[in-house]
């Protein structure tokens, strides 16, 4: 783990441990199982790699993703990763949940130890660890567990995270169940709060006006597409032997569909996907799964990313074929709070949509 990923880590956590959670309470209840995203009035969202990457200042590295197993813990590479000694390591861990970890006060202790040395590689280290098993991979209460912690050692937690979010949310709709998801909702709240206005109507309504009803007044125009770095950019859109992305998550894998989310990407929706690209292709918990598990992340080897090669210069306007795909959508299975009126204008801007007019002249070019 290198320090400015610690710092990217740190700038999350600090910004949102006390937020209000009633935004990802309603944000929830917009979520389409079958398609694997948000679905607004008038267009689609969803947590994509790219994006947590761009929050954390953690890139995704092209390797196998991380997936839970009953190895014994590698104590040599734990305590190299935490600058601390074997010994240590060995005699620190603890079991909790049926996994073994630390207990968050041990990690606490020794980076108050480390900071007295002034040892601030392994402050970071300590502290980084601790976020990974309290904020980022949360299991138990105060303990870091050894998925954390292997995790945290092997530097590449975006999947993972993705990975969660996407389980975790399919999990509890497929259940019916209340409360938040069991993965980061600080992170998952941070994602979506970048694609909100900054300014103008929305950010005047008074604290009296709930999120449904603020969210149901939005409209793809009001979104801001373009906030993250990586707009324009080639993104992960598959894996070898899927024709979408299968994640492995801590809990579970799923796959999720990157093509819907383009518009995230600064890419154009033109166009309703292919059936292919949004159906269930994995959904299994990890537990009792492993052959499967491994199929997943055997298909990691090979993974394919498009971008402007595919779909042209960056441009996150919608087409009528996709407009009309997604008013059809919305129809069919209902959102969830009633219809309100489009709040005023932020700014006059280039109109987010087409005319078929338009997108029939531009087709002949």
């Amino acid at each position: 783990m290198r320090i400015p990923d610690v710092w990217g880590i740190l700038k999350m956590v600090f910004r949102l441990i006390d937020r209000d959670r009633s935004v990802v309470h309603t944000l929830l209840q917009f979520y389409d199982p079958e398609l694997r995203c948000f679905v607004f009035p008038d267009y689609l969202l969803g947590p994509m790699m790219e994006d947590y990457a761009d929050i954390l200042g953690i890139q995704i590295r092209d390797q196998v993703p991380f997936y839970a197993t009953k190895e014994e813990p590698d104590i040599g590479g734990i305590a190299c990763a935490l600058y601390l000694s074997p010994e240590l390591v060995k005699d620190n861990l603890k079991e909790k949940g049926k996994l073994p970890g630390f207990h968050l006060s041990f990690l606490e202790a020794k980076a108050k130890e480390r900071a007295e040395l002034g040892n601030w590689k392994a402050v970071c280290a300590l502290i980084a660890a601790g976020i990974y098993g309290i904020i980022l991979f949360p299991n138990q209460k105060n303990f870091v567990d050894i998925n954390a912690i292997r995790l945290f050692v092997r530097g590449n937690p975006i999947p993972t995270l993705i990975g969660d979010v996407y389980y975790s949310v399919h999990n509890r709709n497929e259940k019916r169940r209340g409360g938040l998801i069991r993965c980061c909702a600080q992170l998952l709240y941070k994602w979506f709060m970048g694609y909100l206005p900054s300014k103008g109507a929305f950010v005047l309504l008074g604290q009296n006006v709930n999120w449904a009803t603020k969210l149901m007044g939005l409209r793809a125009k009001d979104i801001d597409w373009t906030h993250s770095s990586g707009v324009g950019q080639d993104f992960i859109c598959s894996c070898r032997g899927f024709p979408n992305v299968p994640l492995i998550g801590v809990q579970g894998c799923i796959n999720y569909n990157p093509t819907l989310l383009k518009r995230q990407m600064g890419f154009a929706m033109e166009l309703p996907p292919y059936k292919s690209e949004v159906q269930e292709s994995v959904y299994f918990p990890v537990e009792g799964n492993q052959a499967k598990v491994k199929q997943v992340s055997e298909a990691w080897r090979s993974i394919q990313r498009k971008g402007k090669v595919s779909w042209g210069r960056a441009n996150n306007r919608s087409f009528p074929p996709f407009d009309d795909w997604l008013s059809k959508r919305v129809e069919l299975t209902c959102l969830p709070f009633p219809m309100v009126d489009p709040w005023y204008p932020l700014i006059e801007e280039t109109p987010s949509t087409v005319s078929m007019d338009e997108f029939l002249e531009m087709k002949q070019e």
